[in-house]
């Protein structure tokens, strides 16, 4: 039996940036299975002047089991954590509203990385090309190759929100010492002493072979251009912001 995965969406109200996402998601990814997938989408009330509900339709033109949040305010970390308190199946990809899938990928490859290699927390998508070496640097850290993903040498700092299939195991344990006041991805590092012992227990992936081009994209910042949004100044981001 093909094992569950729970699609967690974290969105602001952008119906045609989520389009455009789950359609590179879907056909590169999702398409080959869509009924072991349940989607749980919290759309926070910010972004473009249109019904909120837009997002959830449109969840619902490519997966039948679709579970939503929307919010009277907006906040990244409570968006965060209320999806991922949903999370049933062994297995969550976490998405943003904001990202293109540039090439096919298999779950059930990535699925049996993190079922033979149960210690590994997560396999992350790379937004940057992968050198043609069996030891490479990307974002300071150092990884390497083994079977079809990368191993990070060392668990400081690499768990991120990039799109990623994580091990349900560690979303459970996560979620409970995560909080609503500080952005999700900085309460994931080594200074953060509530979080320091969990995140240590784990090891972390990156999902690619040797010289492969980038495989995410960030679409999102020419959209905040175009509405005139902003991340705050401050590193603890939570909620965009739009100058007056």
């Amino acid at each position: 039996m093909k094992s569950k995965v729970d699609i967690t969406i974290t969105a602001t109200v952008r119906p045609k940036l989520l389009d455009t996402t789950l359609t590179s998601f879907y056909n590169n990814l999702f398409c080959e299975d869509p009924d072991r997938y349940r989607v749980i989408i919290n759309v926070d009330p910010v972004g473009e002047d249109c019904n909120p509900k837009e997002m959830v339709d449109v969840c619902l033109k490519y997966f039948k089991d679709v579970i939503y949040n929307i919010p009277e305010k907006p906040s990244f970390a409570k968006a965060v954590i209320w999806t991922w308190k949903q999370v049933t199946a062994p297995f969550c990809f976490h998405l943003e509203d904001d990202w293109s899938l540039n090439r096919p990928v298999k779950m059930k490859t990535m699925i049996h990385i993190l079922t033979e290699n149960p210690r590994i927390a997560c396999l992350r998508f790379s937004k940057y090309r992968v050198p043609n070496d069996k030891h490479i640097v990307l974002f300071n850290s150092a990884y390497t190759y083994k079977d079809g993903y990368y191993l990070a040498a060392s668990n400081k700092d690499q768990f991120g929100l990039n799109p990623c299939l994580i091990n349900s195991e560690f979303i459970k344990v996560a979620v409970k010492l995560m909080t609503n006041d500080i952005n999700p991805e900085k309460q994931f590092r080594m200074n953060n002493g509530r979080m320091r012992p969990f995140i240590s227990m784990w090891e972390y992936g990156l999902f690619s072979e040797p010289g492969r081009p980038t495989l995410v994209t960030d679409i999102g910042r020419d959209w905040r251009s175009i509405h005139n949004f902003k991340k705050p100044k401050n590193s603890s981001f939570l909620v965009w912001e739009k100058p007056n």
